[in-house]
């Protein structure tokens, strides 16, 4: 049986920069295990993004919690937060930015080497999970030299090349063509059995979130059904 990885505990937000406060997230709940694959689910507007945010320690509700391996991430130290999102979760994005002046390896080694691992060790890891995503002879070659297919691969790669136990993905197949979507879904799927890494994926497309273990669904900033294993 899995072991749960993450609580997410009464999570509110409200911005209040205009004449009339926003509330963004009301009172979020729910639970993610190691090694499952959650999507969260909902249109441009419904608080997706910022409770990704809140959950890689990005931003800061206005109440709740969110509790990874028993530790509340707010009660961290901001250096103790950097250090959490450097050793223990993975970013992938709808844009891959990736650095152009690089090239897929040095892109992917590039958590590591912030991480002050040894070039020779992090060019090492960073060349296996590029061979992972299928990437072995495109290695060399800088994101402009890239399809967005293999842009995304590498800002995958990228993600886990630090192993994390966690990985947030906002929208990683909404710049993507049907069919090399698709590959990124299978990616996905294939990363799961290999690594058994948690995924937590926002994003609009149903179809994505249909290939996930479970899918929570956001509307108007509230959890609205939870979704069963699928």
């Amino acid at each position: 049986m899995s072991s749960v990885l993450l609580q997410c505990q009464h999570l509110t937000k409200t911005y209040s920069e205009g004449p009339v406060p926003v509330n963004v997230l009301d009172d979020i709940s729910f639970t993610l295990n190691e090694g499952e694959q959650v999507a969260i689910l909902g249109s441009s507007g419904s608080g997706k993004s910022t409770l990704l945010h809140l959950l890689g320690a990005l931003d800061k509700p206005n109440s709740g919690s969110v509790i990874f391996q028993g530790q509340d991430i707010y009660q961290y130290s901001e250096a103790q937060q950097a250090r959490f999102r450097n050793e223990c979760l993975g970013f992938v994005y709808q844009q891959h930015h990736l650095l152009p002046e690089f090239d897929a390896l040095e892109n992917t080694a590039m958590p590591l080497l912030i991480a002050g691992k040894p070039h020779k060790q992090a060019m090492q890891q960073a060349k296996l999970i590029l061979e992972k995503v299928g990437l072995a002879d495109r290695i060399l070659h800088k994101p402009s030299a890239l399809s967005g297919g293999e842009r995304q691969r590498v800002a995958i790669a990228r993600a886990l090349v630090t192993h994390p136990k966690m990985v947030l993905a906002d929208e990683p197949t909404g710049n993507l063509d049907d069919k090399t979507g698709e590959s990124v879904y299978q990616l996905l799927l294939d990363l799961k059995q290999e690594f058994a890494t948690s995924f937590v994926v926002v994003t609009h497309d149903t179809q994505l979130a249909a290939k996930l273990d479970r899918t929570l669904h956001l509307s108007n900033g509230k959890l609205v059904n939870s979704g069963q294993e699928s």
